[in-house]
Formats: structure tokens, C-alpha cells, sequence
């Protein structure tokens, strides 16, 4: 038999002395020591002078089955051990499939829009989750002076869920307002947008409130359309305004644009502020310093009514955000407000139902990439509705180039499969988070037309 190498033999001693070796390893021990004068007197001085002196001899009958008993018990503890953390995991495993498929997240009414019908003290309704992957869950309701708020869950898509959700609900008096967590999404005889009643929720009474402000400012997404600016409030006397001071200058072409944003924004903060008269945006063209106005009597007389009562009034709120024409603007909960991206709006304002836009991207007349844009629960666009698609610097071989031309030709599928051509090409300047707005026009048998 080959000599094992006592640095082996002496390792095994802790174990061997426990009586945790097998009797394979003992007897591997033992036949060592008995040819090995020096491993017997270091195992002799481990053991201690109250030890058996002779380790050949072996442990008695009754230090044998203490040493057996050493061994299970050993043996038992290493499976409650190895059980306890197979347990620990599996536990872990249920919390997280619970929060993931019951529990899920608060809700919110940009994932799940709201098809309501309400009729008296009934309401009844139909919830569709934008992400696909995801379902609703876990509906319930309370109820105060006809407000009927609807507290919903997103949670993770599976055979317990499987997206939208119908259901219904009686209420004990006349319903006059449906709400889901704090936003509002029916009134007045009439389901409210996400976009109004978001903005309706950042509504407050003093302009010198500059926190209020600021979230009526992020509720518009001002940044993403007019660009950095910093703020100046002129409170000491009436008239009360609020300067809105751009940082970027706007080149010659975008001024045009540009102002028409800062008319529409500005009626909105007038009417949702309630001691503010007048908006001034100060800003430069071509390196120019000039200023846009917007009062609160001279929003009124364009709005054909207070314009305060958008404050007041969700509804109105409403009506001044399509009068402007804001409706079809991106808010911050959208997507579409990447940095370097530039992004197309189509709004749909055709005869037809549209089924998908297919977009061939060009840049100096060359062709460089396409894409597809269809609604996420795969419906048909409706004439009113909006979609969106975003343009990436790698689609067009690397970074924006100032100077070049981005030329995008669209093309319309139809719901019974046909595809019509829209004239000509959308030219775009590629300006890093800009969005471009169109309105398509026409039907099936005159043709569409694209207007920016």
C-alpha cells in the first residue's frame, strides 16, 4: 500500500479525535500510526493526558456508540441546514410571485385606461392596460357625495389575470364623478382625459406658490417643447405675472411654432392658477431678445369664457386643451421624451379607421431605415386618436448631423388590409428631443393628405 504523507494523516486528526471519521478513514489512521512513532505522539498531545494513551487500540464499545450518536446527530443538523435554506428560498420565491401576480403596484390611469359608461347610480366599465404584459387586478371601491373612486392594481399577466377586465358597480346615489386613486377620469357626463385631469391636479390658488408652480410647469411638459428656462414671479403688485425665462434661442424657421406653444401653454397656467394674470415668455430669435404675452382676460375672450373655471372644472379644463389644441401633446407620463430622440405625432383626423403607419426614414435622399407604429392592444386608430413614433440617431448611421435633411414617406394600413400612400414626404429637422405634429386628412377613396 502507497505511504500516505503524514501532513495528510495529521489533518484528519480533529475529525478522527470527534470521532467523525468513517471507519475506512480510521482505519487508514490507524494502520499510519502504527508505523509512525511521530504522528502517535502529536496525536497523543492533541488528545491530552486524560485521553486513552494507545490510539491503535481504538474507542471502547461505549465511546463507540457516543461517537456513532456524534455522527447522526452531525449528519441530521447538515439536513436541517441544507432544508432551512431550501425553505428560506422557496418562501422568497412565493413573497415575490405574490407581489408580482396578486399583489402588483398601485394604481395609476395612465396604464389602464378607462372605457366608462355611467347612468344614473350605475357604472360599468372596461380596463385595458397599455403594456401588454400586464393585467388588472384587485378592483375595489369607495364611495362620497356621488365620487366613486375605483382603487385598482397592476400586477404581472397570468392565467389569474389576463389583461383587461370588465366590471360593474352599483353605487347609493347618482353618480357625478368616477375616479381611479386621485385622478379624475369621468365628469360631468363625460369620460376626462389622463392629460387633463392631470394638469386639474396641480391646480392652486397663489402664484407665489413657486413648489405648485413648478408642478403645474412639469404637468405641461414646458421643458420638452420651449427647453430649459428659469422663473421670475412679479407678485409685489397686481398685475400678478409669472416670467417664463428661455434659455435656448429659437432659430427663425420655429418661432412661428414656438409662439403658438406659448399661447396655448400659457392660457392653460392662467386658468389653472388662481391669482395669476399674465404669463410672459422672454426668449431670443437669431440671437433677438423679444417677449410672447398672455393675459387672463385675453385668454378668456379666445377661450369664449372665464377662463378661470378651468380651475374649477375639469370639463372645461378639458375643452380649453383641444381648443388649443394641447390635447395632442405628449405629457411626462407618455413616452416619447428621450433626449437625442426626435419624435413624429400622427393624429388621426381622417374619415377611416386607421390599422398601422409604416414610416421609411431618408436622410440626404438616401434611404436609411423603417419602421412600423400599431396601438399596443393592437385596435384599430380611431379619428381623434394620436400615435407616436420615435427616430433614433443610430436609424440614420450615427449622431445628428446639423445641417442634413430627414425625410420620412408614410404609408397607411388599412383595417380591411389594404395599404394607400400618403404624397410626398414629411421633411424634419433634427433637433434632440423635438417632437414634430401632424393631422392626417382624407379617406379611403379621395385619398390622405399629412399637415404639420
Amino acid at each position: 500500500m502507497k505511504q500516505i504523507p503524514c501532513e495528510v494523516i495529521r489533518d484528519l486528526f480533529p475529525s478522527y479525535i470527534d470521532g467523525l471519521t468513517s471507519e475506512t478513514t480510521n482505519r487508514m489512521i490507524e494502520e499510519h500510526l502504527a508505523e509512525c512513532e511521530e504522528c502517535r505522539e502529536i496525536l497523543r498531545a492533541m488528545r491530552g493526558p486524560d485521553e486513552d494513551p494507545d490510539p491503535v487500540s481504538g474507542p471502547s464499545p461505549e465511546e463507540q456508540k457516543e461517537i456513532d450518536f456524534l455522527k447522526k446527530n452531525h449528519r441530521r443538523n447538515r439536513r436541517i441546514v441544507i432544508w432551512s435554506i431550501a425553505g428560506a428560498l422557496a418562501l422568497a420565491l412565493l413573497v415575490m410571485a405574490i407581489r408580482t401576480f396578486l399583489v402588483g403596484s398601485r394604481e395609476y390611469t395612465s396604464w389602464a385606461p378607462m372605457h366608462l359608461y355611467v347612468q344614473g347610480n350605475e357604472l360599468s366599465f372596461t380596463a385595458v392596460p397599455l403594456d401588454s404584459a400586464s393585467a388588472v387586478a384587485g378592483l375595489t371601491y369607495t364611495e362620497d357625495a356621488g365620487i366613486v373612486t375605483m382603487h385598482a392594481r397592476s400586477v404581472l399577466a397570468s392565467p389569474l389575470y389576463k389583461g383587461s377586465r370588465q366590471g360593474a358597480y352599483t353605487a347609493k346615489e347618482e353618480i357625478r364623478e368616477v375616479r381611479i386613486g386621485d385622478r379624475i377620469v369621468w365628469s360631468g357626463g363625460a369620460t376626462v382625459t389622463a392629460q387633463a385631469s392631470e394638469l386639474f391636479a396641480t391646480r392652486h390658488a397663489y402664484i407665489g406658490d413657486m413648489p405648485a408652480n413648478n408642478r403645474t410647469a412639469a404637468a405641461l411638459n414646458l421643458g420638452a417643447y420651449l427647453g430649459p428656462f428659469t422663473n421670475e414671479l412679479k407678485t409685489a403688485k397686481e398685475p400678478y405675472q409669472w416670467w417664463i425665462l428661455l434659455e435656448n434661442d429659437i432659430p427663425g424657421p420655429q418661432k412661428a411654432q414656438k409662439e403658438r406653444d406659448m399661447e396655448a401653454f400659457g392660457q392653460v397656467m392662467v386658468g389653472l392658477i388662481g391669482n395669476l394674470d399674465r404669463v410672459v415668455f422672454r426668449y431670443t430669435a437669431d440671437g433677438a431678445e423679444q417677449e410672447y404675452s398672455v393675459t387672463a382676460a385675453g385668454a378668456s375672450e379666445l377661450f369664449g369664457e372665464d377662463i378661470k373655471n378651468c380651475g374649477e372644472n375639469v370639463r372645461t379644463l378639458d375643452r380649453l386643451l383641444e381648443k388649443t389644441g394641447l390635447s395632442l401633446y405628449a405629457s411626462p407620463g407618455q413616452e416619447g421624451h428621450e433626449e437625442n430622440a426626435v419624435w413624429i405625432q400622427i393624429s388621426n383626423q381622417s374619415e377611416n379607421e386607421i390599422a398601422s403607419f409604416s414610416f421609411s426614414y431618408y436622410k440626404d435622399g438616401k434611404l436609411c431605415s423603417s419602421a412600423h407604429a400599431v396601438n399596443a392592444d393592437g385596435s384599430a386608430m380611431k379619428p381623434g386618436s394620436s400615435i407616436w413614433n420615435d427616430m433614433q440617431p443610430m436609424e440614420f448611421g450615427g449622431e445628428w448631423d446639423e445641417g442634413s435633411v430627414l425625410e420620412v414617406e408614410v404609408m397607411i394600413g388599412l383595417e380591411d388590409g389594404t395599404e394607400a400612400g400618403v404624397p410626398g414626404r414629411i421633411r424634419i429637422v433634427p433637433d434632440p428631443g423635438s417632437v414634430h405634429r401632424f393631422i392626417l386628412t382624407g379617406n379611403k377613396e379621395k385619398g390622405y393628405q399629412l399637415e404639420q
